[in-house]
């Protein structure tokens, strides 16, 4: 009586193993790209949440205001109140973590990491708890700014200042 084989021989998990090689070095730089595009998203996100609490701050303060001058807005108050989650992506100086930034709008490089901040000005001048945003009739403006290890331009070539 003859016995039957089960398995697979050598020569085809080498070709599975080849395959898998290939597929992994030509997806490789696109998925860290991508991730990449993602964690920017995040501090978009957050720069989105950060606005909000700045329109209430501005209603909250012009309701407590009995003059006719609006107070400024601190940092730590548009901290509070953003919901936790934005929270943990804010680190104790204020930056937070983006996954890559281009020098240039059209710039083919990626630059993976980084740091962008909030800023009160479209000049860019990064906020902190000495300074303040000053409070208009119609709110106050916030902006992202290149931080730490970051360029001036996000991963899809848009400048950190415009967004």
């Amino acid at each position: 009586m003859k016995r039957l084989k089960k398995g697979f021989t050598l020569i085809e998990l080498l070709v599975v193993i080849a395959i898998i090689g290939i597929l992994a070095t030509t997806l490789a730089p696109k998925l860290r790209e991508q991730l990449a595009k993602a964690k920017d998203s995040k501090a978009i996100a957050v720069l989105g949440a950060a606005r909000t609490g700045v329109s209430i701050l501005s209603l909250d303060k012009m309701v407590q205001t009995t003059g006719t001058t609006m107070t400024a807005i601190k940092f730590s108050e548009i901290i509070g109140k953003l919901d936790k989650r934005s929270n943990e992506l804010i680190d104790s100086t204020g930056g937070i973590a983006i996954g890559g930034s281009r020098t240039a709008a059209d710039a083919a490089a990626l630059t993976y990491g980084g740091k962008v901040a909030f800023s009160s000005t479209s000049s860019g001048s990064i906020m902190s708890e000495t300074g303040t945003t000053p409070v208009t009739d119609d709110g106050a403006d916030i902006y992202l700014m290149k931080s730490t290890g970051a360029e001036a331009y996000s991963t899809e070539g848009k400048a950190w200042l415009a967004y």
